[in-house]
């Protein structure tokens, strides 16, 4: 995987500071004052070289204007845009400051708990299920009073956004993408459990998960709230590159230094606060190295825009005596890459018997982000396949009963194509097809045994994948396709409280500085898991409703009624 790797901010390539290959640490205390020259990388006991977080650049000094606002938000994502809308409808001037030439969406899915639209639904939870569930899926490393915010407070928000969309005609529905969950595994076991938290916000023109101008469904959602924001005085400023923030751990945050097209450096100073909504680290090699390595064995890098998750929130808020998140980095590997998604007999969708290089089975199938691609990537050689046979409409009725015709759709001109391109292998005896994806044939016809016989007993000794995802492998013609994983994003970020206040090393509330969405750290931790599909998207507007009122009220999440 090709990853961008000119991904440091100006003022952290004039230090000269290198990555330490691969060192995963939990502290970003930047150096001293006197520290930010070439010298300094190299200035630690035994010369051991700094990473870029670590060492503070100069001051930017040449300010060629400076403009003042309430809040000032950097990155106009889902996150920032939220933020921004219910800061300005709040009564607040605000600035957004996005290095982009445009605001940026992406999925389809938005994650939320006790909803109006769910409760009518007959989707209505105690909200310490899924705050108890995130918590556990990290090993209790995060902040459950902040994982709680979310779960708690999501469907207020998300009934406010129902009231945004109905004169526009903007709706929500059940979530439509090819990760959200039906068909029972809302009452699987609880290692599988998905619940159907997650909605989609259309208009009525979208095609599954692509609205009809080819942008994907979350658009709708995003141009909704920025549309409010815009019409309630929020200004956004793009293809502007937000460089460092205005002040310090100890005397508080007052603004930031964006510098524009042009190379000119201008301060916006917010009176309240400034909220880094800057996204995540996967575009940052040296970050991906220290704090996500497994990432580098994904086949494809698919955030966008590209260049702009570089860390840039993470790398700001270190230098200002911010510390980095207390839980490890969790990675969204999905099990699929751009060109994989037009099948919907692929692993991103289906549960195949999968086998790694050497013609064995090394985990459970399910289409389960992360527990498949985590599998995947420690595989040898990091190559694995999915195997079915002729079969296959009789298993995607008993595993997608419910988008049967969905994903049933043109699938015999689909697999025509990719059996013409070689991406899908297609063979009439098991020899045969350990040929063709070059595995020892004798380990696949002992692997399939193996696995045929778990299937017609229902019971997977081996891996516990349930009975109704068992597909035995036992009718010619066989196929395989490869099981290939992307990178979506990486949240890791600042540490942070409940109220969602960066935090110092010694847990000390930075004055006037936030971080939300996917640089705001504490939230997830080892994994992103699908459990409560949809909880980043949805945090990110949960969190940036909440935190731009409160700020623009002068209160915080905690007291804030939310309007």
């Amino acid at each position: 995987m090709e990853l961008d790797r000119r991904n440091f901010l100006k003022g952290a390539l004039a230090t000269g500071a290198v990555a330490a290959a691969g060192a995963a640490l939990t502290s970003c205390s930047p150096a001293s004052s006197d520290s930010g020259s070439a010298d300094s990388a190299d200035s630690t006991t035994g010369g051991e070289a700094k990473h870029t977080w670590e060492v503070k650049p100069e001051p930017i000094t040449d300010i060629a204007e400076t403009k003042s606002y309430d809040i000032v938000i950097v990155g106009a994502g889902l996150a920032g845009i939220s933020a921004a809308e219910s800061a300005a409808r709040s009564g607040a001037k605000v600035a957004v400051v996005e290095r982009a030439s445009g605001i940026s969406i992406r999925g389809v899915d938005v994650g939320n708990i006790g909803s109006n639209f769910h409760k009518s639904e007959g989707f209505d939870i105690d909200w310490h299920i899924p705050a108890r569930q995130l918590h556990a899926d990290s090993r209790q490393k995060t902040n459950y009073e902040l994982i709680s915010v979310w779960a708690s407070r999501s469907g207020e928000v998300f009934d406010y956004l129902e009231k945004l969309g109905e004169p526009i005609g903007v709706s929500m529905t059940h979530a439509l993408s090819g990760t959200a969950k039906y068909d029972g595994w809302d009452q699987l076991d609880s290692q599988w459990r998905v619940y159907p938290d997650a909605v989609s916000f259309v208009r009525g023109d979208e095609t599954y998960d692509v609205r009809g101008d080819g942008k994907s469904v979350n658009w709708t959602l995003g141009e909704m709230l920025y549309d409010s924001a815009v019409e309630n005085g929020a200004e956004f400023i793009f293809d502007t590159h937000a460089e460092q923030l205005v002040g310090d751990a100890e005397s508080g945050i007052t603004g930031v230094i964006a510098s524009t097209k042009d190379g000119k450096n201008i301060q916006y100073d917010g009176a309240k606060a400034v909220i880094l909504a800057t996204g995540d680290i996967g575009g940052n090699q040296e970050m991906i190295d220290a704090f996500a390595p497994i990432a580098n064995r994904a086949d494809a890098n698919t955030y966008t825009p590209e260049g702009c998750n570089t860390g840039d929130g993470v790398l700001m808020g270190c230098w200002a005596g911010a510390a980095l998140q207390k839980s490890t980095a969790a990675p969204m590997i999905h099990q699929f890459t751009a060109d994989s998604l037009a099948l919907n007999l692929t692993s991103f969708i289906m549960c195949w018997l999968a086998v790694d290089s050497e013609g064995k089975r090394y985990g459970a199938e399910m289409p389960f982000e992360p527990m498949l691609t985590n599998a995947r990537m420690n595989t040898p050689g990091n190559v694995a396949w999915s195997l079915f046979d002729a079969d296959y409409p009789t298993y995607v009725q008993k595993q997608q009963a419910t988008r049967y015709d969905r994903f049933m759709d043109g699938v015999e001109d689909i697999m025509a194509d990719w059996e013409q391109k070689g991406t899908l292998v297609k063979a009439d005896t098991i020899e045969e097809l350990a040929e063709k994806i070059d595995v020892p044939a004798e380990n696949l016809k002992a692997t399939i045994e193996r696995y045929n016989e778990i299937a017609a007993s229902g019971d997977d000794v081996d891996f516990g994948v349930p009975a109704n995802f068992l597909a035995p492998v036992q009718t010619a013609p066989f196929y395989a396709t490869k099981n290939v994983c992307s990178l979506l994003t990486i949240p890791f970020g600042l540490h942070v409280n409940a109220e969602s206040q960066v935090l110092t090393e010694d847990d000390k509330v930075i004055k006037g500085l936030y971080a939300i969405g996917n640089v705001q750290g504490d939230f997830f931790g080892d994994d992103y898991p699908v459990h409560f599909p949809g909880v980043s998207h949805g945090r990110c507007v949960t969190f940036g409703e909440l935190v731009g009122q409160a700020i623009a009220k002068d209160t915080v999440i905690s007291k804030l009624d939310f309007e």
